[in-house]
C-alpha cells in the first residue's frame, strides 16, 4: 500500500533516441505494474555547447525531495560531454535520494550496467576469421565516455590478438549520432583512406555510415563490412540489416525500477551487470537467415516472468498436441509482449526452446511437432508484420496530427488564443490533461499559466509558488501517483517554464517536437504580451505627460494673465504716484513760480525766499523721480554690490515710511547669475513693500546667511522679517504680490517660505549655488 504513494524521477535526454526511449518505455511499464508514480525530467546532454540543449537542462534541477522519492539516471546518454568526475559532481545535489544509474557506474548510487566487451570482441573476431577483413576503421564515441573507451579497448585487443595493427588515422571520434557516422565516412573517402571494415561503437553511427556509403556508391557488405552496438530496433530494418551487439534494454529498465523500489523500502545499494549478445545479420557479409536460433535449450535472461509463464503453458499444450489452444495462448502472449516491450521477435527464440524441449520430453510425432511449430512461427511472423504495420500507421497518424498542431499554433501570438489552440492540439494527440507553468523573475518562482483540463481550484492560477513543488500546492499530491513527462520550455538560452503532460504518446519523439513547438509559440506570445504592456505603459506615460503639459499650459496662461495684471497694476501705481505725489509737488512749484513772477512785477516781498523754496521743492521732486525709476530700473545697470543696492532700497523706502529698517547683509553676499540676483532683489523689494504697507510694523530687518555643504554646494539665505501684526488673510490667499514673489522664486530656482502671524511676518529665500 505504501508504494502507491511513491513517486520516482527519471533523468533522460532526447526521447527521439531509440536507446533512451526503449529504456524509458520499460521503466514506465514496470512502474505502472508496481503502482509507482513517475516524473520524467526531459533535459539534454550535460555540458552541451548548444545553447538550447544547455538551457533545457534546467528540467533536472526541478527534481527535489519535495516532488520525488527516488531517482533513476540514464547516465550513459547524459555523459556525452562529461567525464565521470563531472557527472558525480553534477548529481551530488540529489545524494540524499535513493538513486540508480543506468549504463555507467556512479559514485554513491546503485547501477545497472552491461558487459559489452565480449560481444564487440566476438564480432571483430567474426569479421577477421569468417570474412577475412584486415583494414579496420573504428568510429568511437566521445573521448570521455566510459562505455566507448571500454568498447574501443576490446576491439583493439582482439585485433592485436590476430596480429592486426590499427592505423591511428582510421580511429575517429564520434558523438553517438547518425550525423557522426555520415561525417566519418565522408572524411575517410575524401582523404582516400582505404578500409574494408567499419566498426561503429553504437547503432546510430552505423546507420549514418550505411547511408553515406550507399550515397558514395560503395556496397555493403561487398566492399565494406559494417557493424554496430546496442541492438536498437531500427537496426533490423536498415539496408542491409545491421550486424550488432544487443543490449538488454528492456531488462535494464525493469531492473532499474526493481532496484530503486527495494532501496526506497530500506534496501542496500546494488550493482548489477547484464551480458550482451552479438547478433549476426547481413551488414557483416553473412547470408540472410531466419531470426531464431535452432537448438536453443534455455530461455534467454531477458525473458520476462509473464513470458516465462506463457512458455510453460505453450510447452504443456504442445505436448498435448492441442493446436487451437496453443495458437490462442501464443496469440495472447504475443499481444502481451507487444504492449510491454514491442520485442515480439524474441518469440522466435522462445519457440526454439519450446521446440527443443518438446522433441526431448514429448511423444509427439515429428510430423505433428513440425506442423505445430510451423503454425506457431507463421503466427509470430504474421503478428510481427501486423505490429510493424500498426506502428507505421500510428506514426503516420501522429505526424498528421503534428501537422495540424503546427498549423494551429503557428502564427498564434495572442496568449489567450494560444491557450485555446494548445488545448485543442493536445486533444489531437489524445492528451486531455496537462499543466503549463511559467517562470517568473527567476527559475525558483513559477506560476500556473494553463491546464488542458478544467480545474475547479481557480486559486491555483493566481498565486506564485516554488518551482520545487512542480504544481501549485493547492492541487495536493494525488497527481504524483501517476506517470508524467516534464518538458522544459526554452527559447535559445532563455528558460520560459515547463509543460507537464501524461506519459503515453505513441512515439516518444513527439514529446520533443511538442516541446519545441510550444516553446517557440509561447515565446512569441510572451513577447507580444510584453509589447502590449509596454504600449500601455507608453500610453499611460503619454497621458500623464499630456496632462502635465496641459497643466503647464494653464499655469503659463495664468502666469501671463498675472503678468498682464501686474503690468496694469504697476502702471496704475506709477500713475498714481506721479499724480498724487510728484504732480502735487510740481503744481506747488508752479504756484510758487507764479507768485514769484507777480512779486517781481509788483516788487513785493523777498524774491530770494520764494526762489529758495522753488529750488527745494524741485530737488525733492527729482528725488521722488529717482525713487520711482530705481524701482523700475534693472540691477545690471548699476555697479554697486548687492548690499549697497539693498541699502539704497531701504533709504528710498524711509523717505515715505515711519519705520525702523536694519540691513544686516554680508558685504560679500553675491549671486553669480545676474538674472537670479535680480529676481531675489525683487522678492526682497516686494516683501519690504508689503511689510511697510500692510503689517503696521515698527521694525523691519533684512539679513543674510551662508551654509557650505559637503557636496560642493553653497546655500544662500535672504530673510525679511518684521514685528507687525501679520499680513491680512486676504493677501495671504490671493494677494498679487505674494504670487509675484512665488513666480520669481520659481524662475530663480529658489525656495520661498512665508510665515505670518499676529507677532509678525518672516520671508525666507533659499538659493543653492555650486562652487565654480
Amino acid at each position: 500500500m505504501q508504494s502507491r504513494h511513491r513517486c520516482i524521477g527519471i533523468f533522460t535526454a532526447n526521447l527521439d533516441d531509440e536507446y533512451q526511449s526503449a529504456l524509458w518505455h520499460a521503466m514506465e511499464q514496470e512502474a505502472k505494474k508496481r503502482n509507482i508514480g513517475t516524473i520524467s525530467f526531459i533535459g539534454s546532454r550535460l555540458g552541451s555547447p548548444i545553447a538550447s540543449e544547455a538551457s533545457s537542462n534546467l528540467a533536472y534541477h526541478l527534481a527535489s525531495e519535495q516532488n520525488i522519492d527516488g531517482l533513476i539516471i540514464i547516465a550513459s546518454s547524459l555523459a556525452t560531454f562529461f567525464t565521470t568526475v563531472d557527472l558525480n559532481k553534477f548529481f551530488s545535489p540529489w545524494s540524499s535520494l535513493p538513486r540508480v544509474s543506468i549504463g555507467m557506474r556512479m559514485q554513491g548510487m546503485s547501477d545497472i550496467t552491461v558487459e559489452g566487451d565480449e560481444g564487440i570482441a566476438s564480432l571483430v573476431q567474426h569479421l577477421i576469421e569468417v570474412h577475412h577483413r584486415r583494414r579496420f576503421a573504428i568510429l568511437k564515441g566521445p573521448e570521455t565516455h566510459e562505455e566507448s573507451i571500454r568498447r574501443l579497448s576490446a576491439c583493439i585487443q582482439e585485433l592485436k590478438a590476430h596480429g592486426i595493427e590499427v592505423d591511428p588515422a582510421l580511429i575517429m571520434p564520434g558523438t553517438f549520432t547518425d550525423v557522426a557516422g555520415r561525417e566519418a565516412v565522408r572524411y575517410l573517402l575524401d582523404n582516400h583512406l582505404t578500409f574494408d571494415c567499419l566498426v561503429c561503437l553504437n547503432d546510430w553511427m552505423a546507420q549514418g555510415a550505411l547511408e553515406e556509403l550507399a550515397a558514395s556508391g560503395l556496397r555493403v557488405p561487398d566492399d565494406v563490412s559494417v557493424i554496430g552496438f546496442d541492438g536498437l530496433d531500427p537496426s533490423r530494418y536498415t539496408l542491409p540489416p545491421l550486424t550488432t551487439v544487443v543490449q538488454p534494454l528492456y531488462e535494464m529498465g525493469v531492473l532499474a525500477i526493481d532496484v530503486l523500489d527495494r532501496i526506497m523500502a530500506g534496501g542496500e545499494e546494488e550493482h548489477i551487470t547484464l551480458p550482451c549478445t552479438a547478433v549476426i545479420r547481413e551488414s557483416c557479409g553473412c547470408n540472410p537467415h531466419v531470426s531464431y536460433t535452432p537448438g536453443l535449450h534455455e530461455l534467454p535472461s531477458y525473458a520476462t516472468p509473464a513470458e516465462r509463464l506463457a512458455v510453460q503453458d505453450l510447452l504443456r499444450l504442445m505436448r498435448l498436441g492441442d493446436y487451437h489452444q496453443m495458437i490462442f495462448r501464443l496469440n495472447r502472449a504475443l499481444d502481451a509482449t507487444a504492449s510491454e516491450s514491442g520485442s515480439m521477435h524474441r518469440w522466435n527464440e522462445y519457440l526454439s526452446v519450446i521446440e527443443y524441449k518438446t522433441s526431448v520430453e514429448s511423444d509427439l510425432s515429428s510430423k505433428t511437432q513440425a506442423m505445430l511449430t510451423g503454425a506457431a512461427r507463421a503466427l509470430i511472423g504474421d503478428k510481427i508484420g501486423r505490429f510493424q504495420a500498426a506502428k507505421r500507421v500510428a506514426v503516420e497518424c501522429s505526424f498528421d496530427s503534428l501537422r495540424k498542431v503546427s498549423a494551429m499554433l503557428s502564427g498564434t501570438f495572442e496568449l489567450e488564443q494560444l491557450m485555446i489552440n494548445l488545448k485543442q492540439s493536445l486533444h489531437l494527440f489524445g492528451i486531455h490533461e496537462g499543466y503549463l507553468v511559467k517562470f517568473l523573475n527567476s527559475s525558483d518562482q513559477v506560476q500556473l499559466l494553463m491546464t488542458v483540463q478544467d480545474l475547479p481550484q481557480e486559486q491555483a492560477f493566481g498565486e506564485p509558488f516554488a518551482a520545487r513543488w512542480i504544481l501549485p500546492p493547492v492541487l495536493g499530491t494525488q497527481w504524483k501517483q501517476r506517470r508524467w513527462v516534464l518538458l522544459p520550455l526554452v527559447y535559445m538560452d532563455e528558460p520560459l517554464g515547463y509543460f507537464l503532460v501524461p506519459f503515453g504518446m505513441v512515439m516518444p519523439a513527439l514529446y520533443d517536437v511538442l516541446q519545441e513547438q510550444v516553446s517557440s509559440t509561447l515565446k512569441g506570445s510572451l513577447l507580444l504580451s510584453q509589447i502590449r504592456k509596454h504600449e500601455k505603459n507608453l500610453e499611460e506615460q503619454v497621458r500623464v505627460r499630456t496632462q502635465d503639459l496641459l497643466s503647464e499650459i494653464r499655469r503659463r496662461t495664468e502666469l501671463e494673465q498675472e503678468v498682464m495684471e501686474i503690468s496694469t497694476k504697476t502702471m496704475e501705481r506709477i500713475g498714481q504716484d506721479l499724480h498724487d505725489d510728484l504732480c502735487q509737488y510740481l503744481l506747488g512749484i508752479s504756484l510758487l513760480a507764479s507768485s514769484a513772477r507777480q512779486r517781481l512785477g509788483n516788487s513785493e516781498g523777498s524774491v530770494a525766499d520764494e526762489l529758495e523754496s522753488i529750488s527745494r521743492h524741485l530737488n525733492e521732486a527729482i528725488s521722488k523721480i529717482k525713487t520711482i525709476s530705481r524701482g523700475l530700473m534693472p540691477l545690471d545697470l548699476e555697479h554697486s554690490s548687492f548690499q549697497k543696492r539693498l541699502e539704497a532700497l531701504v533709504a528710498d523706502s524711509l523717505r515715505y515710511a515711519q519705520v525702523e529698517i536694519d540691513v544686516n547683509v554680508d558685504p560679500l553676499f553675491h549671486i553669480k547669475d545676474p538674472t537670479r540676483e535680480l529676481n531675489l532683489f525683487r522678492i526682497v523689494q516686494e516683501a519690504l513693500t508689503n511689510a511697510i504697507k500692510h503689517s503696521h510694523a515698527s521694525h523691519i530687518e533684512i539679513s543674510s546667511s551662508r551654509i557650505d555643504g559637503e557636496e560642493g554646494e553653497t546655500t544662500l539665505c535672504l530673510t525679511v522679517s518684521d514685528d507687525g501684526t501679520g499680513l491680512p488673510k486676504k493677501l495671504q490667499k490671493r494677494g498679487l504680490g505674494l504670487r509675484i514673489m512665488r513666480n520669481r522664486a520659481a524662475m530663480a530656482d529658489a525656495e520661498l517660505t512665508i510665515q505670518s502671524s499676529e507677532e509678525g511676518t518672516t520671508v525666507n529665500v533659499l538659493l543653492k549655488e555650486k562652487h565654480a
